[in-house]
């Protein structure tokens, strides 16, 4: 099977095994696995992502090689950061390091990592309408992946990652999605419980004080003032133990 076919069941088999309820990192550790068993020279892949303008490596097939990640955040310069900055491919070798990234380089040196390739992902060229979903959740992100071997990533191989983390995009944003929709479901059911929670406590202020809607309701708010308590948490307090409207908030 050639490379080209290799990439694209790869990604087809990955795109096929994502779950709704799959935490977007787990997938991404996913991906980072596929990438080191699908790219020759390849010994370890980190997957960085930046949310809200904050960079953080969110997948790792090694762990001893994450400071490399974490010496780009913490100087603002390194391979990865600058294939985010160009949107482009940067692939650094030992010398190249030094030079370009003095910190960066010596904990290359230190990892035994001899080359490095840097994909970013969400870039406009894969699609118009990708790169604006990017957007839109603030993310950015690039794949990271390191050889401990010199002259490591043909251009032909270099080329088929691109291609892989171009489909990628689509698949992390796709999870993304999941992901911000479970959260907006879960602050809804929130909201929901807690305007029931509010009115029924409401409906006991009426009952025990003779008051009308508008002046219950006011009256909820003059006892969250008074007791320092926020009124969602003043109406479970009144459903728990309804006598506490009798002078005891």
């Amino acid at each position: 099977m050639d490379r080209i076919q290799e990439t694209s069941v790869a990604l087809a088999e990955l795109t096929d095994s994502i779950r709704p309820d799959e935490p977007r990192e787990v997938l991404l550790a996913r991906v980072a696995s596929r990438v080191v068993r699908l790219m020759p020279g390849a010994d370890a892949v980190t997957v960085t992502l930046v949310v809200d303008g904050t960079p953080n490596t969110v997948a790792a097939t090694e762990e001893s090689l994450v400071p490399l990640d974490q010496i780009q955040y913490t100087t603002g310069t390194g391979p990865c950061l600058d294939a985010l900055r160009t949107e482009t491919l940067v692939r650094a070798e030992r010398a190249d390091m030094a030079q370009r990234w003095p910190a960066f380089a010596d904990v290359a040196e230190t990892t035994g990592v001899l080359t490095s390739l840097s994909c970013p992902l969400f870039l406009p060229a894969d699609g118009a309408a990708s790169s604006r979903r990017a957007l839109d959740h603030r993310l950015s992100g690039a794949l990271n992946v390191w050889s401990f071997q010199p002259d490591a990533f043909a251009p032909a191989e270099a080329t088929l990652i691109a291609m892989f983390t171009s489909a990628l995009s689509s698949i992390i944003l796709t999870a993304t999605r999941w992901a911000a929709a479970e959260k907006q479901t879960d602050q809804l059911l929130v909201a929901l419980e807690t305007r029931d929670a509010i009115a029924t406590a409401k409906g006991i202020v009426m009952v025990y004080h003779r008051l009308g809607v508008d002046e219950a309701f006011q009256w909820l708010v003059d006892a969250s003032q008074r007791t320092n308590r926020k009124i969602r948490d003043l109406a479970r307090l009144i459903i728990d133990d309804p006598d506490v409207v009798n002078g005891k908030v």
